[in-house]
């Protein structure tokens, strides 16, 4: 998978703003599956995610003509999918009375005891989902979506210098957590 230029989204920008579908289906499948995944670890609930996803698109095609190409179509994307998501959590947690459980995804340790790099990147994972919530939503658009610092600091509504200080702190916490790890912890007993 490729990133996607910052041209190539001004240019989707000024299509969607101009109603042009074929400009929109381009944007559609080249950002369905980042924002998708982005979605997932908000809802957790693939159905959800699908459904979020479909509003999103569907919002932006309602609001085609106040599109500014000057500004990054790409955050505004993340923005609409970090809403809707968001929105979607509360309503699910206002109906069942009771917070979310967030899914478990404990590492699952090899058989034959070794270290291996699907094992490291399921502790990874654990760890990134272990941070705080503003620092690992943070952390994820960075270096899973590939948003700029100013990109999320527009979709989070924060300063780009809070973006910069969550980042760092999640690399550090990471890179604290990866020094200590202990592959032993992983052999069977």
């Amino acid at each position: 998978m490729h990133a996607v230029s910052a041209e190539r989204y001004r240019a989707w920008a000024e299509g969607v703003r101009a109603s042009d579908r074929a400009a929109f289906a381009a944007l559609y499948e080249s950002t369905y599956a980042p924002l998708h995944r982005y979605v997932w670890f908000i809802t957790r609930d693939e159905d959800a995610t699908d459904d979020v996803l479909q509003e999103v698109f569907i919002k932006l095609w309602n609001v085609r003509g106040t599109v500014d190409p000057d500004r990054s179509l790409k955050a505004l994307l993340y923005q609409m999918a970090r809403n809707f998501a968001l929105n979607h959590v509360r309503s699910v947690k206002r109906r069942a009375q009771e917070p979310l459980e967030p899914d478990a995804h404990g590492a699952d340790p090899s058989t034959d005891g070794e270290l291996t790099a699907g094992t490291l990147e399921r502790r990874l994972r654990v760890w990134i989902d272990e941070l705080p919530p503003r620092r690992r939503e943070a952390f994820r658009l960075s270096r899973f979506d590939g948003l700029s610092h100013d990109e999320i600091a527009r979709v989070m509504a924060l300063t780009p210098k809070t973006v910069n200080n969550h980042i760092v702190l999640a690399l550090q916490t990471l890179r604290e957590r990866l020094a200590h790890f202990d592959p032993d912890a992983f052999r069977d007993a």
